[in-house]
């Protein structure tokens, strides 16, 4: 009896064992797929029309405040900042001559659309606060002449999702000319203590990656003509890209 017991509790086990019993993933028809895809390349379009404006001298963003907070956990050493009790929040990005390459269809990968594309800009500056005991401290770093690569990853009726410097696609990524912006005269000492080039790498992948994904509203709207970094509202540049981005709207 007891032998019989033990063969049927190793069946439940077996019966209960996740390899056999989870669902199978369910594969979509292409068809299926064409909702997420075109939601993704609605995306691109719009950066694509985004990166034209940054050619008119160049264009500043403003991470909205609920995404600046970058996570910690995305930095190497990232627990001696929070035994520090820093943070840093990722406050604005500038571009300047964006190009995105990218093809008009997705690449299949099995039954999976994704959608690659490559930054190449001639100038991509990163702002930031860092957080510290002693009080705010201005950080950022302006990258040049960089290529950036990222994964536009269709998801079936959610969009889209983002992959930013793919570890697939590393090879591709030249981020190596970088300036860091450490600090004003009085912190400049304490700051460069705990913001490297590395850092600064995380804080340009988080922030592209938020950017990447904003909507319309938040890209392009909001008078961000005005906001070009050369000149002021009535130049020729930004007469030329405030026109511009009329006709996007409109």
């Amino acid at each position: 009896m007891v032998f019989f017991l033990l063969l049927s509790l190793l069946g439940a086990d077996e019966a209960l064992s996740p390899a056999e019993n989870e669902p199978a993933e369910k594969i979509y028809t292409r068809e299926e797929w064409r909702p997420s895809i075109e939601a993704t390349q609605e995306q691109l379009e719009l950066l694509d029309l985004f990166a034209a404006a940054t050619k008119f001298g160049g264009m500043k963003i403003k991470v909205p405040k609920e995404l600046q907070s970058l996570p910690m956990r995305m930095i190497e050493g990232a627990d001696e900042l929070k035994d520090k009790g820093i943070e840093l929040r990722v406050t604005e990005l500038e571009f300047r001559n964006l190009k995105i390459v990218r093809d008009a269809t997705p690449q299949w990968q099995e039954n999976r659309p994704r959608m690659p594309v490559r930054l190449e800009f001639d100038k991509l500056g990163v702002s930031a606060d860092a957080k510290t005991k002693l009080g705010v401290i201005p950080v950022g770093a302006i990258f040049e002449q960089g290529t950036m690569p990222a994964d536009f990853l269709p998801i079936i009726q959610k969009g889209f999702n983002l992959e930013v410097l793919p570890e697939k696609r590393l090879q591709e990524t030249n981020l190596d000319k970088v300036k860091l912006k450490v600090g004003g005269a009085l912190t400049t000492g304490i700051a460069n203590h705990f913001f490297s080039k590395k850092v600064a790498r995380m804080i340009l992948e988080y922030g592209v990656g938020q950017t990447l994904q904003m909507g319309q509203e938040s890209l392009m709207g909001g008078g961000i003509a005005g906001k070009l970094i050369d000149g002021g509202k009535d130049t020729p540049a930004s007469r030329a890209a405030g026109s511009l981005i009329d006709q996007l709207l409109n």
